[in-house]
């Protein structure tokens, strides 16, 4: 089993963040957990070569079956993951800001909280892809068979990068000092034609993407560091105070910040013992 992140190489970084395989295994008689899904500042595609899961969403009161391979747009809301067999391997493609759009030459604003049927939308190509990494025999092998099909499709569609897609990429490691009039002028563009080509190739305005890193960034270093109390927290993400913090946990999650780190420690992940 295996719960690991696992970087591009070098010819992709420019449009690929990272990818995330996921190979669980459930006993028969063991209860499958469920896993909290808040918003995140990723947008890509997810393959499911074996097993399926469904996704609740809290807001709508919806329970659905995740097709094969997912597109999976700019997520502002939560959702709950169950997976459904007790094999399952996931292999996730997180797409740089902005080249999702270019990949799939769609607006990205149609993908917002949507997970599409990746295969309605690109074709069956998808499917092959899909079927291989079933069949592969190693985790390395499965890496490769991504990639060849990313770098095969970047060229088929002629990719481009603009200063907006350089500028995209550098908001989430500087998320702190951002600022709309700055990200506009390394891109070359005016405000208001940033602000527009920004919601097209990322699927919402730079404010609110920026408030989903800074939150995604809370609770990852509460995560990763239990000790911390909330307000360093706060304060070391970019937060002017604690109920800030708070505020953008009950959006993105639904929760308050204790809630869903006790939820998440009930995840597939730890309770199988792999983080």
């Amino acid at each position: 089993m295996i719960h690991t992140y696992i970087q591009p190489s070098a010819h992709l970084r420019d449009y690929i963040k990272v990818y995330m395989l996921l190979h669980f295994q459930f006993s028969p008689n063991d209860p499958v957990p469920i896993k909290p899904f808040p918003a995140s500042p990723n947008q890509g595609i997810t393959f499911y070569p074996r097993g399926f899961l469904t996704a609740h969403h809290p807001d709508e009161g919806k329970l659905i079956r995740r097709p094969q391979t997912v597109i999976f747009g700019q997520q502002v809301k939560r959702l709950n993951l169950q997976l459904a067999q007790q094999e399952y391997i996931m292999f996730d493609v997180s797409f740089q800001p902005g080249i999702l759009a270019k990949f799939l030459r769609h607006d990205l604003g149609e993908f917002v909280n949507q997970n599409t049927d990746a295969e309605a939308v690109i074709g069956r190509e998808i499917r092959s892809v899909n079927d291989q990494l079933a069949n592969a025999d190693t985790y390395q092998e499965m890496v490769n068979i991504i990639e060849h099909y990313l770098w095969k499709r970047i060229q088929q569609v002629q990719m481009t990068l603009l200063p907006l897609d350089k500028a995209s990429r550098w908001i989430i490691p500087n998320v702190s000092n951002w600022s709309l009039e700055r990200w506009a002028d390394n891109s070359c563009l005016s405000i208001s034609q940033f602000e527009r080509k920004f919601r097209e190739q990322v699927g919402v305005s730079p404010k609110l993407f920026t408030r989903i890193i800074r939150f995604d960034n809370a609770f990852r270093l509460k995560e990763a560091n239990p000790h911390l109390d909330w307000l360093s927290v706060a304060l070391q993400t970019g937060y002017h105070d604690y109920q800030h913090l708070v505020k953008d946990f009950k959006q993105f999650s639904g929760d308050t910040p204790n809630t869903l780190l006790k939820e998440n420690d009930h995840s597939p992940e730890r309770w199988l013992g792999l983080i």
